[in-house]
């Protein structure tokens, strides 16, 4: 390990941050929560203390701007996040940086930051642009990184220097090579938060992590990847986090954990930590929760809290397709859960998606009747093709076909090209003519007693009322 001494005296973080494209959330300013998190573990960091750390926050996609302002600063460690929307981006960036700038360390890190990503045909060949992915916790791995390089001289040296820093993958001219598992952190106490040392914007959307990984492992789902940490944070760090963002003044808090049922001690621990602070009564809460597992304790919770957003995932209503896609679903509790919540709550979103693969049009059809049927937003999402997920869980025989930049499913077993495409534009249609509003890969629609004409999602052959010919997935 290098001392406060280390070469390393420049890091950047890059990041991709774009606007928001919800209704519920528009005019919201959510600054990147990863990469903060990131700027805060290097801050707090001993041996990086004589540092200099900048981050780059990028609002919209500008290559050439962004390789210029890198350049300028001329930090000899860069660390990225990549996620779905920001990859291609980024991946350009670290390229046009690599070029100009090859004894500079370029390390990936973010949801979309793996392998079989990389290893699509328009990003190879990885080792061209990046030296190391970290496929989970990137707090204390990427300092380990920045402290290391200290002593790397020279690209061989910086090589065998993080072969030996456990939890990475190292693009090598014949293939990956996987550095080992990387133990998860003893105690999620220790990494540091942005907000408790002043990092985050004023005046902003606060986030707020009470614990890591998902019960649950669905394949369409990044969430429960089985080596991710299953720890959680304690009731005092929660604590001076609740403090944290009111001192913030944060207008909303998103509860950024995969549902906030799902991880009892962390329930109580955050119930506990309200207890003292009373923020959240006062803010905003946006949260998602699971169905099947409410109790008494959640909607006496979110009662004091009056969340103004919850989202529900519900994905689908067949319960043969959520068993092949590994996702547990009590049906029976579904319909009594939303009336629960609904008393609790000024907005309750149920989300569901096509695409699916072994799914057909006719079954998410039903998926959407019934999800249509109760007093709720819903929300459909284009299935996604995720690293973790899908693209590495996913069976030989369903045939995926995806595209390489946004990850969409262009087909796969039970659905064809054209049908997709045409559930698109049906979806397009009917949700901007019930008074909802549609994204590049959702749709919303809004609960029945706001929408301005029943939707007719049932019709099969249509006339396409849009375009997309060329564009379906760009």
């Amino acid at each position: 390990m290098a001392s406060a001494n280390s070469r390393i005296s420049r890091i950047a973080l890059v990041c991709l941050t774009p606007s928001v494209d919800s209704h519920e959330h528009d005019g919201a300013e959510l600054p990147s929560y990863g990469i903060h998190r990131i700027l805060a573990a290097v801050v707090a960091h001993p041996d990086l203390a004589d540092v200099e750390v900048q981050l780059f926050d990028l609002e919209y996609d500008d290559v050439d701007a962004c390789v210029a302002d890198l350049l300028a600063f001329d930090p000899q460690l860069i660390g990225m996040s990549l996620f779905v929307w920001s990859t291609q981006c980024l991946i350009e960036i670290a390229r046009q940086v690599k070029r100009r700038k090859p004894d500079c360390a370029v390390v990936f890190g973010g949801p979309s930051a793996r392998p079989p990503v990389l290893d699509l045909a328009p990003y190879r060949p990885a080792i061209d642009y990046v030296d190391a992915v970290v496929t989970r916790e990137g707090e204390e791995t990427f300092c380990d990184i920045a402290c290391a390089l200290g002593t790397a001289s020279s690209s061989a040296d910086r090589h065998q220097t993080l072969s030996q820093i456990k939890g990475l993958q190292l693009p090598t001219a014949k293939g990956w090579l996987n550095t080992g598992m990387r133990r998860p952190p003893r105690s999620l106490d220790g990494i540091a938060s942005p907000y408790q040392m002043g990092l985050m914007s004023y005046q902003a959307v606060g986030y707020l992590e009470t614990f890591r990984g998902c019960p649950m492992s669905c394949t369409f789902c990044e969430w429960g990847a089985s080596d991710i940490s299953k720890g959680c944070f304690s009731e005092d760090y929660l604590t001076k986090e609740l403090e944290a963002l009111a001192a913030h003044d944060c207008p909303a808090v998103f509860n950024v954990d995969a549902g906030l049922n799902l991880n009892a001690q962390a329930f109580r621990n955050l119930v506990a930590a309200e207890r003292k602070v009373g923020f959240l009564r006062h803010s905003q809460l946006w949260s998602e929760i699971y169905p099947s597992k409410i109790k008494d304790e959640h909607i006496e919770f979110l009662s004091h809290c009056g969340p103004s957003y919850l989202g529900v995932g519900l994905q689908s209503f067949s319960p043969e397709l959520l068993k092949r896609l590994q996702r547990p679903y009590g049906r029976e509790k579904f319909e009594p859960a939303i009336e629960q919540l609904s008393q609790v709550a000024a907005n309750i979103e149920v989300q569901i998606i096509f695409g699916l693969p072994t799914d057909t049009w006719e079954g998410f059809i039903e998926t959407l009747s019934f999800a249509l049927s109760l007093p709720v937003t819903v929300r459909v999402y284009h299935c996604l093709v995720l690293p973790d997920a899908l693209m590495t869980r996913g069976r030989p025989e369903w045939n995926m076909k995806y595209d390489p930049f946004s990850l969409s499913m262009i087909s796969c077993e039970g659905w064809s090209h054209q049908e997709l495409l045409d559930m698109r534009d049906m979806l397009t249609r009917e949700a901007n003519g019930c008074g909802g509003t549609a994204g590049d890969f959702w749709w919303s629609f809004p609960p029945a007693s706001k929408r301005k004409q029943i939707p007719n999602v049932s019709q099969r052959h249509f006339t396409p009322s849009i375009d997309v010919k060329g564009q379906e997935f760009a």
